[in-house]
């Protein structure tokens, strides 16, 4: 009798609140997700925002709007596999990572930094020396 009522109170309660999540997107479009990353210090939400705005609205933009973005995304995450968090406080934070998961990152910063040598023609100067500057950091992080 008691798995009978539980069942019967999980089927009236419980699919009604499984089904009425109407989850927000993370952003909206993909400026609203670089604004989102601008916002916060925190590498991996960074990651997360930028990563999402290239995934979901990048398909149309001209590869000249996307450069700054794979700029940013491929700094927080060398920085983020370096182990800076990016968290601001009283306190720095900064972790050490399992090997694989370090390895993991970098080969995707690795594919960010060939993104944007491939389109090295359309970079300004500004961001032809980021980018010098990143390939520095990335090899001196592996």
């Amino acid at each position: 009798m008691n798995r009978f009522l539980l069942l019967a109170l999980f089927l009236v309660f419980g699919f009604p609140l499984l089904a009425g999540s109407d989850s927000k997107p993370v952003c909206l479009s993909l400026s609203d997700c670089e604004t989102k990353a601008d916002a916060t210090t925190i590498h991996r939400k960074k990651i997360s925002l930028l990563t999402f705005g290239l995934t979901e609205y990048a398909k149309d933009t001209p590869v000249e709007k996307l450069i700054p973005i794979y700029l940013k995304r491929v700094r927080s995450i060398i920085l983020e596999a370096n182990g800076d968090t990016g968290y601001k406080g009283e306190i720095v934070l900064k972790v050490s990572h399992k090997p694989e998961y370090k390895q993991s990152q970098m080969l995707k910063a690795e594919e960010d930094l060939k993104f944007l040598e491939s389109n090295q023609s359309l970079l300004s100067k500004e961001q032809s020396s980021e980018l010098t500057e990143l390939k520095i950091l990335f090899s001196e992080s592996k």
